[in-house]
């Protein structure tokens, strides 16, 4: 069994060793994305603090690593972590996040790797202590409650051969699979909810490891343009799926555009109550 961890971030060289150092000796390899996310309002599209590189240095003689480059879309970045494990011939890849970090007293990994052998899924859940808002401001998570566990999708077996789904960063199924079997099934069985056999579902915990978050480490300007940013990729995840179905359904674009391809991808923003804003 070869597992590696998958971490995506940008100006996050305060947090990548808290996140990462529990994980050296446990796991085969890191995979490390560096770029800004669309709608995060910075002005250079990558890292100026150099953390792929501190990382690269800090991890590179204890286990496999491999980093790329990519500022844009959030599936898309998350996407090539996905195919690079694939590449590498990783079984399970772990996701975190730049603010996530594995609890002391919650990482058992012989049970946890136990727990992982025995379960039949493609994505699985780990758990998650959310702390109070002051530690970790929820962002466009506000149905969370504070100190508490919850459960994350965070592991995914065979991730070489899935991909996000649906322009949607929590949706998976395989790379065989096209967006328009996974809608046409959901369209045509709107009765059943979570039962679509094109997607991954997330039913198991792994338990043994279990990790916590908080955003101590990012200055008061990170959180506020993070803050934006999660709003802002809200909305756009939203529209794609809406639009996503009504090209399905073999409605009109709207005027102005000959597909629903140029309507999507043309310049655009969102307004404080979510409507699209176009620019050009």
């Amino acid at each position: 069994m070869k597992t590696g961890v998958a971490v995506i971030g940008y100006e996050s060289k305060n947090e990548i060793a808290r996140c990462l150092d529990p994980f050296v000796n446990n796991v085969d390899a890191f995979i490390l994305g560096d770029g800004k996310f669309d709608f995060y309002d910075a002005p250079n599209q990558y890292s100026k603090d150099g953390w792929l590189n501190y990382a690269n240095d800090r991890y590179k003689d204890k286990l496999q690593v491999e980093t790329y480059r990519y500022a844009g879309s959030q599936v898309v970045k998350r996407q090539k972590y996905l195919d690079i494990a694939g590449e590498i011939g990783l079984d399970y890849l772990i996701v975190m996040d730049t603010d996530d970090y594995l609890m002391p007293e919650y990482q058992d990994w012989d049970l946890f790797y136990s727990n992982l052998k025995k379960a039949a899924s493609r994505v699985f859940l780990m758990l998650s202590w959310i702390p109070d808002a002051d530690s970790w401001s929820k962002q466009t998570n506000k149905g969370l409650d504070s100190n508490t566990w919850q459960q994350s999708r965070r592991i995914h077996k065979d991730p070489g051969t899935m991909r996000f789904c649906l322009d949607c960063h929590y949706m998976w199924c395989s790379k065989d699979t096209t967006d328009e079997q996974v809608l046409g099934w959901t369209i045509n069985n709107p009765d059943k909810p979570n039962q679509n056999p094109y997607q991954f579902y997330s039913n198991t915990v792994i338990d043994g490891v279990r990790f916590t978050c908080d955003r101590k480490l990012r200055t008061p300007e990170q959180i506020k343009e993070g803050t934006y940013w999660a709003y802002m990729n809200s909305c756009e995840e939203n529209m794609r799926q809406y639009y996503l179905v009504a090209k399905l359904k073999g409605l009109s674009p709207p005027d102005g555009f000959k597909t629903w391809d140029k309507y999507i991808n043309a310049p655009h923003t969102f307004n404080a109550f979510g409507r699209r804003v176009e620019l050009i």
